[in-house]
């Protein structure tokens, strides 16, 4: 039988090696690529369509959160596992709404990450136990904050949400993305106008509050 191929995104690169030296020792999987960039992490899924991708939540430029929202749009084959130290409700709850098939936790045995890549890849779903509870309050209550009620960012402002939240400059974010900075201002200025926020602190603490970024990165 053919290895299932596997692309690994996470920006610590120990860690990333660990798993990806793991599992090169697995005959049923092959790992195809390794990257610790979000924007790579779609490039590469999106060119090579790998069986899985297994991602850290919280990467910087472009999050994992985000990376897979992309992925999971334009290709619905490939198969999507977070992995991350984070338990708080509102990254489980980010990383299922942007597509992920599963969610595993840093903490968790190597076992348990081939039993959610075995999971997933049988077209089920996977959390890790300690999380599990998440998933169940989240169904019952689903209270989210007043800012988001009916309120969808664009992929593109998403993506300048973010850098704004890790202290990036107006200027900073406008050569990241090849565009100038007024273009960057005026979405800023959208952005800032359909969530009713008023300055970075307000947009940081709703970036944070959607997984869009962490503290930690």
């Amino acid at each position: 039988m053919k290895p299932r191929s596997v692309l690994l995104a996470d920006d610590h690169v120990l860690l990333r090696e660990g798993i990806a030296a793991l599992i090169a020792q697995h005959p049923t999987f092959k790992v195809i690529g390794c990257t610790g960039d979000g924007r790579d992490c779609v490039r590469i899924a999106l060119r090579e369509q790998p069986d899985l991708v297994i991602f850290d939540c919280s990467m910087p430029g472009l999050s994992g959160i985000e990376a897979a929202r992309r992925i999971a749009a334009h290709d619905e084959q490939t198969k999507l596992i977070c992995v991350s130290m984070h338990e708080e409700p509102h990254w489980v709850r980010s990383a299922f709404d942007a597509g992920a098939h599963g969610y595993v936790l840093k903490r968790c045995a190597f076992a348990d990450l081939i039993e959610a890549m075995e999971t997933v890849l049988s077209s089920r779903y996977y959390v890790s136990r300690d999380v599990a509870h998440v998933l169940v309050d989240t169904c019952r209550t689903r209270v989210r904050p007043k800012v988001m009620d009916g309120i969808e960012l664009s992929t593109r402002e998403r993506e300048i949400t973010q850098l704004f939240s890790e202290g990036y400059s107006t200027r900073d974010i406008a050569e990241r993305l090849h565009v100038s900075v007024k273009t960057v201002g005026t979405h800023r200025e959208h952005i800032m106008l359909k969530l009713g926020l008023h300055g970075i602190a307000q947009l940081t603490r709703y970036a944070l509050r959607e997984g869009l970024t962490t503290l930690d990165i």
